[in-house]
């Protein structure tokens, strides 16, 4: 579902689609500071609503920021602590190169 969000008084948009059955969730567009409250609320929400192991598909994924980082770090505490693990199944090439610089990528099986 595609939100559109006030950024310097243009448009931004992003998007969380959710599988529940393949237990998918892919997210899309541009991920900062502004979206991702909602970001945490409907990762949190898809998280309880399933079972197993979580798979995230950032392959559209143009933009992400230290706050988006932060929910996807969180998740994966939320879900080792329900004995579950996150892994992400595609990632595209700039949004690779910070989980590189980060040093997190491990966590998520890159």
């Amino acid at each position: 579902m595609p939100e559109n969000e006030n950024k310097n008084g243009q448009a931004q948009v992003w998007s969380l689609s959710e599988n529940p059955e393949a237990r998918t969730v892919a997210l899309s567009g541009e991920v900062d500071f502004t979206v991702t409250p909602k970001i945490r609320e409907r990762l949190a929400a898809f998280i309880d609503a399933t079972t197993g192991d979580v798979i995230v598909d950032l392959g559209d994924l143009e933009y992400i920021d230290s706050s988006g980082l932060a929910v996807m770090i969180e998740a994966r505490k939320i879900l080792a602590v329900k004995g579950r693990n996150i892994t992400i199944s595609s990632i595209s090439p700039q949004v690779r190169r910070l989980f590189e610089l980060t040093q997190i990528g491990d966590l998520f099986g890159l």
